[in-house]
């Protein structure tokens, strides 16, 4: 596929300009002029961009800022009875650099015949599986304006929960760094100039100086082997992480952790809650609604319980008992679902939950690092206490030598 910048003028004489995908030029001017457009000129974009415009270090992937900001653009546009190509034109005008260009084929792929879900399909780096998915239950019931309306507000959600944690880690790790660069002085600079008057005969190192002179003897004795153990280890865990026995088993420790394993929970139900109860609220038919919300969590205990949800809908089970799996894991969320079920207002309850959810989630974390920040704090002075004391140590030794 070659990329081809454009710009055409629409019907409306409105100008139009951005980049498409296509095996050929002829296929490029096709897109470009779709809806009637008339292509002023099209070009292919060159292989190699100037250094200044590429992108070093990302991977291509959108950030999940600009993703939040499109869609909840796309949604108010659409639900004041915009037509999507028209929502679309808009949207490209205010949005996001890293979303523009995307944006400009999503709209041409809308113009040439394609639904909005699998226009954003061709892009999964920029619109997850998710998106697609929730979008093309909206396209189905007739309610795409509300679900990415709902859609936005989880997108938020989710993005102000990564923030938090973001935001709540920055002074645990300046304490980090600090010390290791206490700790990298004291042994790169500081012992080494100590080390000479350790030397005379008779004479016992300091702890620290002689911790120092045996890794050095190591590292220089054994650095092959070393390296080649480092390297083995390395590949034996690669293997065994991806082995699905041993993912399970780590996944299953993490959410029974006491301090990490209610945020990990809270965060998958919340997401689960949410997005099951808009598709729910948008009349989406329940298989639909499992399906897509089967995509949303990444823990894989969650993915099963809605596995064998989609199983069991289709044979007449109740919500509530077809996601029995969710017991163990987050009971609150099917006692939500069960009272909705009791009361016929599921969608209701669902986002009932996803709120209590977050708003527990939010708690866990303040908590969590209210409690790690003075553990961190005490564990490095513990560590660099003790560097100084044996410095200190060694410096009261070298008094001793030259009293002798």
């Amino acid at each position: 596929m070659t990329v081809y910048r454009f710009e055409a003028v629409e019907r409306s004489g409105l100008k139009r300009n951005g980049r498409i995908e296509a095996e050929t030029q002829a296929a490029a001017k096709t897109l470009a002029s779709a809806g009637g457009a008339r292509v002023l000129w099209l070009e292919p974009v060159a292989a190699k961009e100037p250094f200044w415009q590429r992108d070093l270090f990302g991977s291509g992937a959108v950030k999940r800022a600009d993703l939040v900001s499109v869609v909840k653009d796309l949604a108010t546009l659409l639900g004041a009875d915009l037509t999507i190509d028209r929502a679309l034109r808009l949207v490209i005008r205010q949005s996001p650099k890293s979303m523009s260009a995307i944006l400009e084929t999503v709209l041409a792929d809308v113009l040439a015949g394609l639904s909005l879900s699998r226009a954003f399909a061709k892009h999964p780096k920029a619109f997850p599986r998710e998106v697609v998915e929730v979008t093309a239950a909206g396209e189905l019931t007739g309610t795409l304006g509300r679900v990415l309306g709902d859609l936005a507000v989880s997108l938020t959600r989710a993005e102000e929960i990564r923030r938090t944690v973001i935001s709540a880690l920055i002074y645990p790790s300046l304490l980090l760094v600090m010390a290791l660069g206490i700790v990298g002085l004291v042994i790169g600079v500081l012992v080494p100039s100590l080390e000479p008057l350790f030397d005379q005969p008779g004479v016992q190192p300091p702890g620290v100086i002689a911790l120092t002179r045996g890794v050095e003897t190591l590292l220089a004795n054994h650095w092959l082997s070393i390296l080649v153990g480092l390297g083995a280890l390395a590949l034996l865990l690669a293997y065994v992480w991806r082995r699905p026995r041993f993912a399970a088993l780590i996944e299953a420790a993490l959410l029974r952790a006491p301090l990490i394993g209610p945020v990990l929970v809270g965060i998958e139900a919340g997401r689960i809650c949410r997005t099951l109860g808009t598709l729910l609220g948008a009349n989406v038919a329940v298989p639909t609604a499992i399906a897509a919300t089967r995509l949303v969590p990444k823990r894989r205990a969650f993915r099963a319980a809605l596995d064998e949800a989609a199983r069991r809908i289709p044979e007449g089970a109740r919500l509530a008992v077809a996601l029995s799996g969710l017991q163990t894991l987050s009971p609150l969320t099917l006692q939500m679902i069960a009272t909705g079920e009791e009361v016929n207002r599921v969608p209701d309850m669902l986002m009932r939950a996803a709120e209590l959810h977050e708003e527990v989630v939010k708690t866990r974390i303040d908590r969590l690092f209210t409690v790690m920040t003075p553990l961190v704090t005490g564990l490095l002075g513990i560590v660099v206490g003790g560097l100084i004391l044996s410095i200190m140590s060694a410096i009261f030794s070298v008094n001793d030598l030259a009293m002798r």
